[in-house]
Order: C-alpha cells, then structure tokens, then sequence
C-alpha cells in the first residue's frame, strides 16, 4: 500500500531523509522518513494523511529505523499538520481525483513541494 506513497515523496530521499519506516499501530499503517530531528510521517487509516514532526533532539535510532516514532514519549516532539498550509482547503478543492486515495498523497507532496523551507535546517 506504501509504495504510492513512493511516487509523490521520493523527493524527500533527495533531500537527505532516510526510510521509509512503515509499521502499524493500533488499526493505521504508519510510514516515517527522518532526517536528524525532522519527521514526516504518512499515516492511512482509510484515506492518507501527512504530518510533519520535531523532535527536540536528533535521536539517532529513529533516524536509522531500529525505533519507531511511536516509541517515544509524545513531549518529546511537537506535531505540524500539513493541512495548516492551506487553511481555506483552496488547494485540496481545486484537486479533481474522483476521490482516490492518490489525492492526497499529491496534496500532500505538492505542500511540501511549495514550502521547502519546512524540510531545511540553518546549516542545509
């Protein structure tokens, strides 16, 4: 099922981010891709959604795969909802996708896409 997820994010790995990490937890299907202390997480519970997450400090396991996000306390990050990026939906009502699934992958993707300076450091 993630490998569609593939096709709109690949972008990421170009960008210095590794994974993706897919899991479940509890009835979701989680997909995380990590670089140092930035998380964006793909999760699908009958339709797909995306976050972006910091964490306050770069947690190197997370980072390589050998955890997960899920194993860590919840205040050690704080939690971004790409929707935030187009508060009046204009973007997501302009999309015409029949209610596929693909939909919001691409609405997700072209969020970032548009505002790069979400996946940046200072440093990058």
């Amino acid at each position: 099922m993630f490998s569609m997820t593939d096709k709109y994010f690949d972008f990421l790995f170009d960008d210095g981010f590794k994974g993706p990490y897919e899991y479940n937890d509890g009835h979701e299907m989680q997909s995380d891709c990590v670089k140092r202390d930035l998380v964006i997480k793909i999760s699908y519970d009958g339709r797909f959604w995306a976050f972006v997450i910091k964490t306050k400090k770069v947690f190197p396991e997370l980072e390589c795969g050998t955890k997960k996000l899920k194993d860590f306390d919840r205040d050690l990050m704080s939690s971004y909802n790409l929707e935030y990026l187009d508060p009046q939906k204009k973007l997501l009502n302009s999309l015409d996708f029949n209610n596929k699934e693909d939909k919001y992958l691409w609405y997700y993707s072209k969020l970032l896409k548009d505002n790069p300076e979400i996946l940046r450091y200072p440093q990058d």
